[in-house]
């Protein structure tokens, strides 16, 4: 950080012709403008841009590209924020291969899930300051004004702003943000398992919250990738029997490790039998993740017992046939889960802190990986979400 050059110790030949009290006064004045300076941003605060390296994405089904770009000084609300980590989203490798409507204004930085340092803070944020470690997610700025914000629903914002497509995201070197959305990680969550929290943990936390999973309940966790093992560990902490439902040997063999009661092959063998098998009758809560067949959610709701809950959290193309008759006289309940607010990511960042999740995590290291994670996460050679350290 460049701050041009602001005495300590006043000039010497100054010093001569002032008295103690002077000094002193002068003292004191030098201080508080250093401080000023170490803490606020702005014309007053910095004679040259933040230059560094950023991953763009200027053209669909190609590789990102590394570039210098400059990061803009932090408005009076907002922080910069050096990039420690940033994970790999499969919504934004779907970006990237065009699959993901609608497409963003390009050329822009993706990346959604950011964990970093405070750098610096503009002139009206108390909330954090300049060291703090924080977290960045999907939700770059929420009104707090509009019926969906008021109600608690944020993340369904009429004036919802997006990091990593209205705004520039964390395949970067620097990420700016809002203070208002930043959260603190704490001092016990390492840099590789922050980015976690702001969505493959905070998105299965918040559907098992809307669900309304208990102590007690049998919970299905229908696909075992890394929202699928957050998922199940977050089930296991609320006191959930966890049924973990995949097609990966490998997979739901780190399902059980991660604290998955029972797993189920479903390539092996029927999925809806299997499940009321073990469960004696059905499910309580099913957590549907598969993002690429939608016969998967028709096969889990004839797994819930009667009164029992799906919800959606993966998005498959295609449209869903449900028998009306069964699903009215049963009780069963199909409900969309969308990401995640805030609040779910303070509560994923104090499982985490409290050792009760430890999400699983792929690394890479430095910038340049990103396109080497993007096509691992492409080819299905990650185990879990990847993280690039920066």
């Amino acid at each position: 950080m460049h701050m041009g050059i602001y005495y300590l110790h006043p000039p010497p030949q100054l010093t001569k012709n002032f008295s103690r009290l002077n000094l002193n006064v002068i003292y004191r004045n030098c201080i508080i403008q250093c401080l000023k300076v170490c803490k606020y941003t702005g014309e007053k605060g910095r004679n040259m841009p933040i230059k560094g390296r950023a991953a763009v994405f200027r053209e669909a089904r190609k590789p990102l590209s590394i570039e210098e770009i400059e990061f803009p000084d932090p408005k009076y609300d907002e922080v910069l924020i050096k990039v420690r980590a940033v994970g790999v989203c499969h919504t934004d490798l779907a970006t990237i291969d065009g699959e993901f409507p609608p497409p963003p204004l390009m050329p822009t930085v993706l990346g959604h899930e950011i964990a970093g340092e405070v750098h610096l803070v503009g002139e009206g944020v108390r909330e954090v300051g300049p060291g703090d470690g924080v977290v960045l997610s999907w939700l770059w700025y929420t009104c707090g004004k509009c019926r969906f914000c008021i109600r608690g629903n944020e993340q369904l914002c009429e004036h919802l702003v997006e990091t990593g497509r209205h705004v520039y995201g964390g395949y970067a070197e620097y990420v700016l943000a809002k203070a208002s959305h930043v959260i603190k990680i704490p001092s016990s969550v390492p840099w590789e398992y922050a980015p976690a929290a702001t969505d493959a943990i905070a998105t299965p936390f918040k559907g098992l919250r809307v669900a309304g999973a208990k102590e007690g309940d049998v919970v299905v966790v229908w696909g075992v990738g890394a929202l699928g093992f957050n998922a199940i560990q977050v089930a296991k902490a609320k006191g959930c029997t966890v049924i973990a439902v995949g097609r990966s040997e490998f997979k739901l063999q780190k399902a059980k490790e991660v604290g998955a009661d029972v797993v189920i092959n479903a390539s092996r063998e029927d999925p809806v039998d299997a499940i009321k098998r073990v469960s004696d009758g059905g499910a309580d809560v099913i957590l549907q993740l598969v993002p690429t067949d939608v016969k998967t959610y028709e096969q889990a709701f004839y797994s819930l017992r009667r009164g029992g809950v799906l919800v959606l959290l993966g998005y498959p193309p295609g449209k869903l046939c449900l028998p009306v008759i069964e699903w009215g006289l049963d009780e069963k309940k199909v409900i969309a889960s969308l990401a995640f607010t805030r609040y779910d990511i303070t509560e994923s960042l104090r499982l985490m802190a409290q050792g009760k999740v430890r999400p699983v995590v792929t690394t890479y290291k430095g910038l340049e990986s990103i396109n080497r994670a993007l096509d691992d996460l492409r080819e299905g050679k990650v185990l879990g979400r990847p993280v690039v350290l920066m």
